[in-house]
């Protein structure tokens, strides 16, 4: 028999910063998987009625209070829709004007799925920032689909009990010595923002969401790299600065720092038993623009920039630093949260950011008797001054994906960024 659901669960630094920040960006993360052929809508209904009786926080929204903000269960869960279909006759419209609407954790319900229906379906998959991160949301679709596919072996499947587990970044950190967490603590970077994306205003219309695919296949890429000492997540690293060097022609020899995200999952035993919670962190590392440099002389620095941060336990230090900033309560939490990003509103700087979400396997996620012809991640829609893209792969190919509001920008130039990221990358081919 599953267990009882507890009224409320507690919400950890990871999640209180990513309710707090939405001064930042609008903290829905989407998921778009393309098939090739029609889903069963009341099996994935079940499907993800499951997965969220089996998932503690999936079923709750977020409340704060002035010294703790905590997860409490949701009594209205039965009367809601949270996996709709919809027949289209433009589906690239109709997607994404769905996931233009950001899900408010404090008020919606933090999973929503569409199927857009058309000569073959497309299902969105909207889950709030402040429940999941990206490996989050990965491990959400992998459980959706196998609760899909067993459904169809046996709509009986009895269910799985609710096994609530450990969403703090503590868990990391206990796995380091006391003198390892104070040092990364001490250690952490404070870097000067020194860069700003050229976003005209405050304007958040014209919500977009674009795709850019590499024809060069993530297998050629992986020969080219590994032949110039590299990794593809370097080489990506690599095209995000040099067409952020090409597109926002940032002076010459100027230090710049960029973010790198951090997925704390790489320390634990077990990286997969995290489940669906925020487990990310943050790295940096700094670059500086060269003139005339090469893509092979900016992947060089960029290898040893990111072997250097590998080497610090990266994100140990961020993560330390938030916990010990929960101790203030979440008023307090939020108050330094929000007045560091209104600092950078008011100076229109900010450290660009890419995040490589990875692979995702057709074979894996395929529903049974339909099956993937693609899949892409896109991240929250953000709002200036910050500045981020998102890449991925599905099968043998990659891509970058862009959320932003077209009221923030001048012209086309976030398309442009990604059309040089693009050319970047395939000028190793």
């Amino acid at each position: 028999m599953a267990a009882e659901r507890p009224a409320r669960y507690p919400a950890h630094a990871q999640d209180w910063f990513s309710v707090a920040i939405s001064i930042g960006h609008d903290r829905t993360v989407r998921l778009v998987l393309e098939l090739d052929g029609s889903l069963d809508h009341s099996r994935l209904s079940e499907a993800l009625r499951r997965v969220i009786s089996e998932e503690p926080v999936l079923g709750c929204r977020f409340v704060v209070r002035p010294f703790r903000a905590y997860w409490r269960s949701r009594e209205d869960l039965d009367s809601l829709a949270l996996c709709s279909l919809q027949r289209s006759d433009d589906v690239q419209r109709d997607l994404h004007a769905f996931m233009a609407e950001p899900i408010e954790p404090l008020r919606d319900p933090l999973v929503r799925l569409r199927i857009f229906r058309s000569a073959a379906d497309t299902l969105c998959i909207k889950i709030s920032h402040a429940a999941v991160d990206g490996g989050g949301l990965k491990q959400f679709v992998f459980r959706l689909v196998s609760l899909y596919r067993a459904l169809g072996e046996n709509p009986d499947l009895p269910p799985r009990p609710l096994v609530p587990g450990d969403r703090g970044q503590a868990q990391v950190l206990r796995l380091f010595r006391a003198r390892a967490r104070l040092k990364a603590l001490l250690t952490q970077p404070f870097h000067k923002k020194n860069w700003g994306f050229p976003f005209t205003g405050n304007d958040i219309t014209g919500i977009t969401f674009s795709t850019r695919f590499v024809a060069l296949p993530v297998s050629a890429l992986r020969v080219a790299v590994k032949s110039r000492g590299a990794t593809i997540g370097e080489a990506l690293v690599t095209s995000f600065a040099k067409a952020l060097f090409e597109i926002t022609d940032p002076p010459i020899g100027l230090p710049m720092p960029f973010i790198i995200p951090v997925d704390l999952r790489r320390y634990l035993p077990d990286p997969g038993s995290a489940g669906m919670i925020n487990l990310s962190s943050l790295g940096w590392i700094t670059l500086v623009r060269k003139a005339g440099a090469t893509f092979e002389e900016t992947l060089a620095e960029v290898h040893r920039e990111l072997e250097a941060m590998g080497r610090g336990n990266p994100g140990i230090g961020l993560a330390a630093i938030m916990e010990a900033g929960s101790r203030l309560g979440y008023a307090g939490f939020r108050m330094l949260s929000s007045a560091r990003a209104r600092a950078a509103r008011r100076q229109g700087r900010e450290f660009p950011s890419l995040s490589n979400i990875g692979p995702l396997d057709p074979g894996t996620l395929g529903f049974g008797d339909v099956q993937l012809t693609g899949a892409r991640f896109y991240a929250p829609v953000l709002y200036p001054p910050t500045f981020g893209l998102i890449a991925g792969s599905f099968a043998d190919t990659l891509y970058y994906t862009a959320s932003y509001a077209k009221g923030t920008v001048e012209g086309d130039i976030v398309e442009r960024f990604l059309d040089r990221m693009v050319a970047e990358i395939e000028s190793l081919g």
